[in-house]
């Protein structure tokens, strides 16, 4: 196995544990105050990577191009949160989660093939389907779970999910671009910027979504997952730098797999048949892709 894949495989799992970590924060937090911190943690722990081995340079030297390609991929990745988001509170996780990560890494590997010349390997062509099929049983619910209904959102929930993959995938090809002339913790650097601002205007003009809000006993573990957040978005472009993009894309998204795994450790939550035979298919598709790719 690649560097390139180890850190993709690394940055599932630390995504996962980000989102652990975040599930046991205080209910008082809000969803804003998480990111904000995320984005000013993650900003704060590059600035000081880069003076700490002297790569800042990196950051200042960095191509016009390619910093208007990944501010502009920042800002696609963004809004694609914005809209993931949009997506939950209207409908649920079991749906909208499938959707968008399926057609995330559907849409991501034929941009690589089409914009960046990756043709897909038989790796590829095996491994996805296996995940995908895994993503959706870890998230399949029963008709007598409680979940939600067919009908819950109307079209508006599959078309918000839809929309959000469309951005997530725009941002990952146009990174995938960027980082050929880029250094990878300048490129997470230039790449976090985006986020970081948009959230500081957001706290000028909503006093309650400051973080001097947030209750104090919450620190400690916004700031652990704050660290995750930044090791993810670094292991992210370092994974794009090392490794072919369209392997990256479907490596990335076995998140749900050490989701699930930690949720289970750590938050006591319960496994189901379907997310036992998820697991299987997805730990199957991340051996085609290294097998093959």
């Amino acid at each position: 196995m690649m560097i390139g894949e180890i850190a993709a495989l690394s940055n599932a799992a630390v995504w996962a544990l980000t989102g652990v970590v975040t599930k046991s924060i205080d209910r008082d937090v809000r969803p804003v105050h998480i990111v904000t911190a995320h984005a000013w943690l993650g900003i704060t722990i590059f600035l000081i990577a880069g003076l700490a081995t002297g790569k800042i340079d990196d950051l200042f030297n960095t191509p016009t191009r390619s910093v208007l390609i990944l501010g502009g991929g920042a800002l696609f990745n963004t809004l694609g949160s914005l809209v993931f988001w949009m997506a939950i509170t209207r409908g649920s996780v079991s749906k909208v989660y499938p959707t968008t990560q399926s057609l995330f890494i559907l849409v991501s590997i034929l941009t690589s093939w089409a914009v960046l010349g990756e043709s897909p390997g038989i790796g590829i062509a095996a491994g996805a389907p296996l995940i995908i099929g895994g993503v959706v049983l870890l998230n399949w619910r029963t008709q007598n779970a409680g979940g939600a209904g067919d009908s819950e959102g109307g079209l508006t929930v599959p078309l918000l999910a839809m929309a959000a993959a469309l951005l997530w995938s725009a941002a990952f090809v146009t990174a995938a671009e960027a980082l050929k002339d880029t250094e990878p913790l300048a490129g997470a650097t230039i790449r976090n910027i985006v986020p970081a601002i948009t959230y500081l205007m957001v706290t000028i003009f909503m006093p309650s979504s400051r973080l001097t809000r947030v209750p104090r006993v919450a620190y400690p573990r916004i700031l652990l997952s704050g660290v995750f957040f930044a090791y993810g978005a670094f292991s992210f472009v370092f994974a794009l730098d090392r490794a072919p993009a369209g392997v990256v894309a479907v490596l990335i998204n076995t998140a749900p797999m050490w989701a699930l795994a930690l949720s289970f450790v750590f938050l006591g939550e319960r496994l189901t048949k379907f997310s036992v035979i998820g697991v299987g298919f997805s730990l199957l598709g991340i051996v085609a892709v290294l097998a093959f790719g």
